[in-house]
């Protein structure tokens, strides 16, 4: 089983995140906008979400386009995978 952690980016962070870890290659798809397309359905959307091992992981597949959906694109992989939720505090 592979496991990975969901990270969660507003477009803001993005932004900057990308500009900063990528400076050379970073793309301007999120600089200055409020919202940006999802990665997996048409849908617009303020924040995105990744599963990799590590946030410098999730960025660069965001920025690869390989990677970055909306929250309902997460919750419908999330019910069609059959994924199992590991919390990794008491928070359910």
């Amino acid at each position: 089983m592979k496991t990975g952690k969901l990270f969660e980016f507003s477009i803001p962070e993005l932004s900057d995140a990308l500009v900063k870890a990528f400076a050379e290659e970073a793309i301007g798809d999120f600089a200055g906008k409020a919202e940006a397309q999802c990665g997996g359905c048409p849908q617009s959307t303020q924040r995105f979400f990744g599963v990799a091992e590590t946030r410098l992981q999730a960025l660069r597949a965001i920025n690869k386009k390989k990677l970055g959906i909306c929250g309902d694109c997460v919750a419908g992989l999330i019910a069609k995978a059959g994924w199992n939720i590991v919390s990794s505090g008491d928070r359910f």
